[in-house]
């Protein structure tokens, strides 16, 4: 069950990542050339790279040991926050890129990346305060049932990525061909 957990939550992530690489936009007036554009949706497909690397990371927890099992949980949770909380200001650095709409593009990968992490951070509060591995459990189970709805997110972050049509300069930034291997593999039961 942990693995299949992980690799949703993975799946979900490179989901909206690579959607982000595509919300590489800019607000500037001056026409931009396509290497430009290229270059910093890089940098916007990088940004979201350590928390696609932490998610992808199985956390090393002991699931016979309650007390273990809550700890190495909440560590866990709490370094995926980590990483979903540079992402997120790494993100917001790029907002004035070098073609007209990459405020509005890099926002919404920002308000996914901002629901990931508010998933995450009720998760590990959740699991902080529980009194039992029963809890625990029940909290790490809504977590995965609520990140299903979460797809939605990078779903949007694509549709202004195609919109905008950026996704070919996306296909030639090379931070974003990497975030786009990260789903291949479905989750395993």
């Amino acid at each position: 069950m942990r693995r299949t957990v992980i690799a949703l939550l993975t799946g979900l992530l490179a989901l909206t990542a690579c959607s982000t690489g595509g919300t590489g936009s800019s607000t500037s007036s001056a026409p931009a050339s396509e290497a430009d554009v290229v270059a910093w949706m890089d940098k916007v497909c990088g940004a979201v790279d350590g928390t696609v690397k932490a998610m992808s990371d199985e956390p090393n927890i002991d699931m016979t040991d309650p007390s273990k099992l809550k700890t190495g949980l909440s560590e866990w949770l709490d370094t995926l926050v980590t990483a979903v909380d540079k992402s997120i200001a790494d993100l917001k650095a790029l907002e004035n890129g070098p073609h007209p709409k990459s405020k509005e593009l890099v926002s919404t990968a920002e308000e996914g990346m901002g629901q990931i992490r508010t998933l995450l951070g009720d998760t590990r509060s959740k699991v902080d305060s529980a009194t039992d591995s029963t809890q625990v459990v029940t909290a790490f189970t809504e977590m995965v049932t609520k990140a299903a709805a979460l797809e939605g997110a990078g779903a949007e972050v694509q549709k202004k990525l195609t919109e905008t049509g950026l996704a070919q300069a996306a296909q030639k930034a090379g931070n974003c061909k990497g975030l786009a291997v990260v789903p291949t593999s479905p989750p395993t039961t």
